[in-house]
């Protein structure tokens, strides 16, 4: 196991050169899927099994055009893996409301790469998964217990340690999701046969 070994194993399944240079990807507890869908603006009558294999692309959508959703069991959560929609503040909050507990990461290797969490229709806290200096929320320090000994900070320099690569910094905000909601993302959620769904196209501006 490498310290950047979560994020090369989503790279592992777009072998394109812009792999992995966006994800979205939300966890939300003791929902419905077909609920979680709808607030996301997907079309629950649309879905359709199928699997992360050759999904990259699918989570960079724009929202001009008709996009997707791919969700999927993860005990008592649900993970859904869609574009920057399905990640936004208001998203969140929405899917968190009736004291259900949410989580989200995106990032972009040029621009904000945000991990967040939400609970109960409130945004507890956001962290800068490159700088966790860089926080807000109602209780910015809410996810420290799951940040313990990971390692996230790219501009530390600290003494007889390696540097931390955006890479390590992307796995351990996936690793401190996977002990809230007591599974890391692995190949055989991955590799399983879960479900995608249909967003329409948004309205041209």
């Amino acid at each position: 196991m490498t310290a950047d070994d979560l994020y090369q194993l989503l790279r592992s399944y777009d072998p394109s050169d812009v792999s992995m240079q966006q994800f979205h990807a939300v966890w939300v507890e003791s929902i419905p899927v077909e609920e979680a869908v709808v607030i996301l603006n997907g079309d629950p009558a649309s879905g359709t099994r199928d699997g992360f294999l050759g999904w990259g692309t699918g989570s960079d959508g724009g929202g001009e055009e008709a996009a997707g959703l791919l969700a999927g069991q993860v005990g008592d959560w649900i993970l859904v893996i869609g574009d920057h929609r399905s990640t936004e503040d208001e998203a969140l909050l929405a899917l968190s409301r009736c004291g259900r507990r949410a989580l989200a990461i995106r990032w972009d290797l040029h621009g904000e790469s945000t991990l967040e969490y939400a609970e109960d229709g409130k945004l507890i806290t956001v962290i800068d998964i490159f700088d966790t200096g860089e926080r807000s929320g109602t209780d910015p320090n809410a996810l420290d217990p799951y940040l313990y000994g990971l390692r996230f900070n790219i501009d530390d320099d600290i003494p007889g340690e390696p540097a931390v690569e955006p890479g390590e910094s992307l796995t351990s905000a996936l690793t401190a999701i996977g002990r809230m909601v007591g599974h890391r993302i692995d190949r055989e959620w991955l590799e399983a046969t879960h479900t995608t769904y249909v967003v329409p196209a948004g309205d041209p501006d």
